[in-house]
């Protein structure tokens, strides 16, 4: 049975709540980080807690919510970001991937990389078994129906 909050603003924003202040203390699951991007009006920094794939300089991160992410229109201002992955913080330019070959290679990354974390997300999000085959669909679809972005990690 799927959650029925799953997806909306508010179970996004229950999420990072909870996520984002544990992670700022202790390190985030391998996964999953925290993406810090620049408020488009504010220009305050803006913390969001996202399922974060690194292959090997690059980042790759899916706006959920698509166009609605307000973490996406703050890269879309500003594309300077900085990652905080496990203990790193890295900083990096991130824009959304809009060539073909481009996006299927970070599908592929994006879908076929699975952490001990990721059974958890999912549980939470459909409310059920978790299997590899259930989580690969689920972020398959989460990749399909998203906006995918990529963080372009500067050296250290």
């Amino acid at each position: 049975m799927p959650n029925p909050w799953a997806g909306s603003k508010l179970y996004a924003k229950l999420g990072n709540i909870f996520t984002r202040p544990l992670w700022s203390i202790l390190p985030a699951p391998r996964g999953f980080g925290i993406i810090t991007t620049v408020g488009r009006r504010s220009g305050k920094p803006r913390r969001q807690s996202v399922r974060a794939i690194r292959h090997d300089d690059v980042v790759y991160v899916v706006a959920m919510m698509g166009k609605k992410a307000a973490w996406l229109k703050n890269i879309r201002a500003n594309p300077r970001v900085t990652m905080r992955l496990g203990k790193e913080t890295l900083n990096g330019t991130a824009r959304e991937i809009t060539g073909s070959s481009e996006r299927q290679q970070a599908m592929d990354t994006y879908t076929a990389t699975l952490v001990v974390a990721d059974y958890f997300d999912y549980v939470s999000y459909h409310w059920g078994l978790a299997t590899r085959e259930k989580i690969v669909r689920a972020h398959q679809r989460w990749f399909e129906e998203g906006i995918p972005v990529i963080v372009q990690l500067e050296p250290s």
